[in-house]
């Protein structure tokens, strides 16, 4: 009970402080949890843990080594030494869950979320879809037991990096039940908006999903953001980035965050008029873009934190 008014204080403290920033100079429209979002992911974390824990990354090293994809992953490193090598690898490992989609040995769908309803008939279905809890607990067992196979614990790294990720996104975490969604809108994948008038309509979700996006390639998204974002929002900054208890406990609550997150701020203002056909859909307000870039970079960056804490743990 104590740390579930924890969650959500933190939360309305990061919410206060980001609509009292609408004063700021507005970012540009919302085009990232993509790719280049995941793999900023890792890279935060890399660069975490290279600040004061390069004996955890010697042993990340050693584990992905192992992994059954380690020759496509290393085909992104190609020419690259030293421990800059591990952060790419660390970069295309988050998102790897997303590459082996629709693959039977690897894929599982229902890892990547975990939903509760949070807007509209919140009492109609107070129920969560979604494995991302049983997932990332399962997949941290592997990568903390020595005794695993090191191919397990290399499969585990890729999932703990996408799942952390993942559960940061406000929209992996709840979506909305209306008369318009008796179905719930499958969190925003359902639910169109434009960014700006003029726009292709877009999925609520995918306006989240890529918010930070630069041009050109998912590389691109990282040198953007992964050292910038550090320097912009360090690890004493955020509010509430560390809770007590177990890895497993803490989980719970970065998903109750989101959860909270989904509630307060994706689904409000012109998101809720949202339309289950694109070619009337509600263009957003350049406030509403600003605070999704801004939350999202920090969802992003604290994702990135909170990865290495897990790697922490596990090694």
């Amino acid at each position: 009970m104590i740390e579930s008014l924890r969650v959500s204080r933190i939360v309305a403290a990061w919410i206060s402080v980001l609509w009292a920033s609408g004063a700021l100079p507005l970012a540009a429209p919302a085009h990232a949890w993509s790719h280049g979002a995941h793999m900023t992911t890792g890279a935060i974390a890399y660069d975490d843990l290279a600040r004061s824990d390069g004996d955890v990354l010697v042993e990340l090293d050693r584990i992905i080594a192992a992994h059954p994809h380690i020759d496509r992953l290393r085909q992104h490193a190609e020419g690259i030494e030293g421990p800059e090598r591990v952060r790419v690898l660390l970069q295309w490992l988050a998102r790897w869950p997303d590459d082996i989609r629709d693959d039977p040995e690897f894929d599982c769908y229902e890892c990547h979320y975990e939903l509760q309803v949070v807007s509209g008939w919140t009492w109609l279905w107070p129920f969560r879809n979604g494995q991302a809890s049983e997932a990332f607990s399962r997949h941290f067992a592997i990568l903390a037991d020595t005794e695993a196979p090191l191919r397990d614990r290399a499969i585990a790294v890729g999932w703990i990096a996408h799942i952390v990720g993942d559960i940061q996104q406000p929209l992996h975490a709840g979506h909305q039940l209306t008369w318009d969604f008796i179905g719930t809108d499958r969190a925003g994948l359902e639910a169109f908006v434009r960014s700006t008038a003029g726009e292709k309509a877009t999925s609520l979700h995918e306006y989240w999903d890529y918010a930070l996006d630069a041009e050109g390639e998912p590389e691109a998204t990282v040198v953007k953001w992964a050292r910038p974002l550090q320097t912009e929002i360090p690890r004493g900054a955020i509010k509430g980035l560390v809770y007590s208890g177990s890895i497993e406990q803490q989980f719970a609550n970065w998903l109750d965050e989101s959860m909270l997150l989904a509630g307060r701020g994706a689904y409000r203002g012109t998101a809720l008029q949202a339309v289950p056909e694109g070619e009337d859909a509600p263009v957003m307000t350049a406030w509403e873009n600003h605070f999704t870039v801004a939350l999202s970079k920090r969802r992003v960056v604290t994702g990135g934190y909170r990865l290495a804490d897990v790697f922490r743990a596990a090694l």
